[in-house]
């Protein structure tokens, strides 16, 4: 008698595919992929492109744009997923302790990573990708107001939570990852000569929690600790200047 063939639901899910993840050699808008993919503690390998690589492979994925996660089974068939929500919400998916208890806290949980997400590409889109004649005043309106918002918003809810660290529960989620991979890039943000900085431990402990809590997973402290994750951040740096 033959054996069924596996489903690609079974076939995705199965814990000894490698991941393999392509985005540019920076953090940008991947750095709670990488996270997530770390915490995961599955095989995982990282594709970084030069911007000439970039160009030639655009046309050839599926909406044009990076990061594109492509998994690799067992047997030799692979899967691609492009978006970013939704390769963070695969990968959570599998992690299965990422979104909640049940479908009301995953709710929450997408509320709030989706809150994070739109602010952090907004900041990449209509800032980053702006004319350069106008970035400065876009950048300003940023700081002014689009990341105000958030910190306020975020720290409230944070704090009703208890302030534990976590946006719902006491477990970790994808919207904790979230918002702790974007974390420092915010900070950087606001703090040149003469700037009022937004995010700290004074000022907005219960965000902060959001970064120390995930700082104690030792997988992620390790990632945190390693040369690449050290030349992603150079990356950053260089690349979006924060």
């Amino acid at each position: 008698m033959s054996t069924p063939l596996a489903s690609n639901s079974d076939l995705i899910l199965a814990k000894e595919n490698i991941h393999h993840l392509t985005y540019f050699p920076f953090h940008g808008l991947a750095g709670c992929i990488r996270t997530t993919l770390v915490l995961l503690g599955e095989p995982y390998e990282n594709h970084t492109l030069s911007f000439g690589e970039w160009m030639a492979q655009k046309p050839l994925t599926p909406f044009g744009h990076v990061p594109i996660l492509r998994e690799e089974t067992k047997c030799g068939k692979s899967f691609e997923i492009a978006e970013i929500s939704a390769i963070e919400f695969f990968l959570a998916k599998r992690a299965g302790n990422l979104l909640g208890k049940d479908f009301w806290e995953e709710s929450q949980i997408r509320m709030f990573h989706s809150s994070t997400h739109a602010v952090i590409t907004f900041l990449v889109h209509t800032v980053v990708q702006s004319p350069q004649a106008d970035r400065a005043a876009f950048l300003t309106r940023f700081k002014k107001s689009n990341l105000p918002q958030w910190v306020r918003s975020h720290e409230k809810y944070l704090v009703a939570n208890g302030s534990n660290g976590h946006y719902v529960g006491d477990q970790l989620s994808i919207a904790d990852i979230k918002t702790a991979s974007v974390i420092e890039h915010m900070i950087n943000l606001c703090s040149g000569e003469g700037e009022t900085p937004l995010i700290s431990e004074e000022l907005t402990p219960a965000i902060m929690a959001v970064k120390t809590n995930l700082e104690k997973n030792p997988r992620y402290a390790e990632w945190r600790a390693s040369q690449q994750y050290q030349e992603f951040t150079g990356g950053n740096l260089g690349f979006f200047g924060f």
